[in-house]
């Protein structure tokens, strides 16, 4: 299994992808699930961690309630194409 601790870190040094404050949340669009929880409380090490953007606790929340597609028309973003791009951009450095 690769290794995504660092992954998770540079999320963490981005701003939320909404207002651009921090703290954020590394919010995974790929569900991680429950259980198999590491000792920080969370699911690690997985591919899934790859599929994440920086959200504030504020908006972690509401994408989780709006859903995707009523998020990003709010808001005018591509999460999608934001997740890729910040992947894109800690493989390139």
């Amino acid at each position: 299994m690769v290794d995504t601790k660092d992954y998770i870190k540079y999320i963490r040094s981005n701003g939320c992808r909404v207002c651009g404050q921090f703290p954020v949340d590394p919010d995974h669009l790929e569900a991680r699930g429950m259980g198999g929880a590491g000792k920080g409380g969370t699911v690690t090490n997985t591919l899934k961690d790859f599929s994440c953007i920086p959200l504030c606790r504020v908006h972690h929340t509401e994408r989780g309630s709006l859903g995707n597609e009523k998020f990003e028309k709010k808001y005018n973003i591509n999460i999608w194409k934001d997740a890729f791009r910040l992947l894109r951009s800690y493989f390139a450095d």
